[in-house]
């Protein structure tokens, strides 16, 4: 009849084994603490207290109740007495004066295997044989963890107090819609090894998007060009102009060195040349060196420190602050991904390794590092060649002064000087070549050999040419022909020469190292100097969660191990889970009060990947702020304590209420799947039982001698039904389904909303049903019956009238209204 409620625990006393803790008032605070503890809460209402005793001991027990009933903490009392009752008529259930209405309330148990009876019925009962003692407690763990739930409780001791002498004995019909116990170990076993197997398709390689992109080195950083950061005024820019305009000088003047004019120009202009490469050289080894100097000087390596920045200053670079990489920032952005993941129930390897592939990325290498790069583009040699370039050399390249000078001896000796006009192209073509290399000594001799036959091929076609007697017209065109090819042949030696000479002087590997310096230095700015802080910082703190996650993962995984291991609960390891017939008899089937109608299957398994990611979050929420301010106290962080204890929140969550309610830690989630998804439950199996007419019934917590006690008349009990809250919705559809009326019973006012709190607390129908209690435990569904004793079969003894092995000396009348609940008379 009530909601869901998350801080009302009900304290379970056994005075069997606690007696002196009771007696104790700082062991019975004590108790309450350890309560919540096992309930892992840090506040919570303990005014219930279900106390476990037994009938023979209940006078002996009179001032423990005392205690109780006097201590501040606790408004309701509780008692599961369990025996058979005392004397040889076994007709009188002597209790202490404390427990009685309101405060107070008894459940008598006479036995605890039942038997199959309903009010009103005569005969033909059903015995049952659970093989256990008559009163045997372990065989009331099933009620007892029933009685555990604050609205069962509540409606318990209410329906009690409308009951005489607030004395019942019980009937129970319990349906615990949960997966068998080695069904749910191996879902979790599943569940578990999804979330901490590394997966086939490792995601580790993608971008990680936002401002993680440019500290991975993915992207570079929005509205911040370079020139923001390397102003054309600073020095290292300065030196970079200067270097290509020297550069640029040196190609230049050697294009126009390659032209007739270089051809004809005194040697005063080849030194000119030779100077102007030097400066180049000079120009490229001062802006290698300035670069260098300042890799060295701020290295970035673990961000930049004073001197770095001081450095930096100096040459004129600039680090303006990008958004997003402020400490806090990357660590909320680290987080945010990290937490994106857990709910899309990635695996833990999967985000460790994107932890350390993103930390491997952003990590500085540090300017320094780009020295090697820096003598690799512009080597000591290159340097040393520009500062003493070789002179120009003839090469054995001269294919295209061959062919001119073929055709330049071909028509001298064809015109009218015969022989003479071709020794005449031969000595151009020997002065073209000692100009070129420089002196006679430096043509080589290979050079001057292809020259020579070339010329002597040409000269020969010519003379042939010659002998056979040309036309006159052809003289003149034939001389100028000869004259021109000669000069061609000449000019073709002198620019082959030059264009060798610009490789040899490492002119042009010089323009080349100069543009890829730049393209270093430009590096450096954007990825070493402006984010060396950011970037050192992000792969500290990555590396940081990594090692959480993992930490994580590692205690999951042994956890795993365990839970293979892990003993089930004494009052599970009866009778097989299987459906069940009615303990009434009437079908003959088995006569016991707990049935099993849950199954494990793949929404179950999902559902608990879900809460184990929500773990593994609630496992890092305390820890983000740490970390992120101080990646080296990774370390040191409790992370697999915490990863413990809350499994051990888990495994008792699922033991005490199921899986159907969210564990504390779950992220509130509309996705949860319903419990009759969740667990495979047949809700009309739940409606059958709860039903008047369904056939089911209660097992009587008596044997068949003490229905004498009880008051058998069909009016005389109290009964109530619960289900848990979140299956109120399906619960009222499986009934309109049953009842094959179409209409769903309790469905929602107009104007309600759903989420809106509003229960449905009795049946439209109460001839159909009894009243509900909707609970927050997802566990427990049926029916609690209880049956009041007989005119007589209670009798409230006082401590004066006890003796001193706690029996009663004489039958005494009903207590007087001078004596409140908590006074001893």
């Amino acid at each position: 009849m009530n909601g869901p409620a998350d801080d009302r625990l009900v304290v379970c006393i056994d005075l069997r084994h606690e007696l002196d803790d009771v007696m104790d008032p700082g062991s019975l605070d004590e108790r309450f603490r350890e309560a919540m503890r096992d309930a892992h809460v840090r506040s919570a209402d303990v005014s219930r207290v279900l106390v476990i005793d037994t009938v023979e001991s209940l006078l002996q027990h009179h001032a423990a109740y005392e205690r109780l009933c006097s201590n501040a903490l606790v408004s309701t009392l509780l008692c599961l007495a369990v025996g058979q009752l005392p004397g040889p008529d076994g007709r009188v259930l002597d209790l202490p004066s404390q427990l009685r209405p309101p405060m107070a309330a008894t459940l008598w148990v006479g036995d605890v295997r039942g038997i199959g009876w309903r009010p009103g019925q005569g005969r033909s009962l059903s015995l049952t044989d659970a093989d256990i003692a008559a009163d045997d407690i372990t065989g009331l763990e099933p009620l007892i963890d029933l009685l555990k739930v604050a609205e069962v409780f509540d409606e318990t001791v209410s329906a009690l107090g409308e009951l005489p002498s607030a004395v019942a004995s019980p009937a129970l019909r319990l349906l615990v819609h949960e997966v068998p116990d080695e069904d749910l170990m191996r879902a979790e076993l599943q569940a578990m090894n999804e979330c901490v197997s590394l997966p086939d398709d490792l995601r580790t390689g993608s971008a990680p998007g936002g401002v993680l992109d440019v500290l991975a080195g993915y992207a570079a950083p929005d509205d911040l060009a370079l020139e923001d950061c390397l102003p054309e005024d600073s020095l290292l820019r300065q030196a970079h102009w200067r270097c290509m305009e020297r550069l640029a000088e040196a190609n230049d003047r050697l294009t126009r060195m390659a032209g007739w004019r270089g051809l004809m120009a005194p040697p005063a202009h080849l030194a000119a040349l030779g100077e102007s490469v030097r400066e180049a050289g000079h120009a490229l080894a001062d802006y290698r060196d300035i670069i260098e100097q300042t890799f060295e000087w701020a290295d970035g390596r673990a961000g930049l420190d004073a001197d770095g920045r001081d450095h930096l200053t100096h040459m004129g670079i600039q680090l303006p602050h990008v958004p997003g990489t402020r400490p806090e920032e990357v660590g909320a952005e680290l987080r945010e991904r990290v937490t994106a993941r857990l709910r899309r129930r990635r695996p833990l390897p999967e985000i460790v390794s994107w932890l350390r592939d993103f930390a491997e990325r952003s990590v500085p290498a540090g300017s320094a590092a780009q020295l090697d790069r820096l003598h690799r583009i512009c080597p000591d040699t290159l340097l040393d060649t520009l500062l003493d370039p070789p002179p120009p050399s003839l090469g054995v390249r001269i294919a295209r002064a061959g062919a001119w000078s073929a055709v330049a001896s071909l028509a001298a000796a064809a015109g009218p000087p015969g022989i003479w006009g071709a020794l005449l192209v031969l000595v151009l073509l020997a002065a073209g070549a000692v100009r070129t290399a420089g002196s006679p000594a430096g043509v080589p001799h290979v050079t001057a050999g292809a020259l020579t036959g070339i010329w002597l091929t040409g000269s020969a076609a010519g003379l042939a040419l010659h002998s056979a007697g040309p036309p006159a017209w052809s003289d003149v065109p034939l001389t100028v022909l000869a004259l021109v090819a000669a000069a061609l042949a000449a000019g073709a030696l002198w620019a082959t020469a030059l264009a060798r000479w610009r490789i040899d002087s490492g002119l042009a590997e010089a323009a080349e190292a100069g543009e890829q310096l730049g393209e270093v230095l430009d590096r450096g700015v954007l990825r070493h100097w402006l984010l060396a802080d950011a970037r050192a910082v992000a792969s500290d703190q990555a590396r940081a969660l990594a090692h959480l996650v993992q930490a994580v993962c590692a205690t999951l995984t042994e956890c795993a191990g365990q839970l293979g291991r892990r003993a089930r609960p004494a009052w599970e390891d009866g009778p097989p889970r299987s459906s069940g017939t009615s303990p009434a008899g009437g079908r003959g089937g088995r006569t016991q009060a707990v049935e099993y109608v849950g199954q494990a299957g793949l929404a179950l398994q999902t559902t608990l990947m879900g809460d184990i990611a929500d773990l593994v979050a609630e496992v890092l929420s305390p820890y983000w702020e740490v970390v992120l301010r101080d990646p080296s106290s990774a370390a040191g962080l409790p992370v697999a304590a915490r990863t413990d204890e809350l499994m051990r929140v888990f495994q008792q969550h699922l033991v005490q209420v199921g899986t159907t309610p969210k564990p504390p830690f779950a992220s509130a989630s509309a996705g949860r799947p319903d419990p009759a998804t969740l667990v495979g439950v047949d809700l009309r199996r739940i409606v059958d039982v709860l039903r008047r007419d369904g056939g089911d019934d209660a097992l009587q917590l008596c044997s068949p001698d003490q229905l004498r006690v009880l008051d058998r008349a069909p009016g005389a009990s109290r009964g109530f039904g619960f289900v848990p809250h979140a299956m109120q919705g399906a619960f009222w559809k499986a009934l309109a389904e049953v009842s094959g009326s179409g209409k769903v019973p309790g469905a929602r006012p107009a104007g309600a909303v759903p989420g809106d709190g509003w229960t449905v607390d009795r049946s439209p129908d109460p001839a159909a049903l009894p009243d509900i209690v909707w609970t927050a435990s997802g566990r427990f569904a049926g029916l609690l019956r209880l049956v009041p004793l007989s005119t007589g079969a209670v009798r409230t003894v006082w401590p004066e009238e006890a003796d001193t092995n706690g029996t009663s000396r004489q039958a005494s009348a009903p207590p007087s209204a001078a004596h409140a609940p908590g006074e001893t008379g």
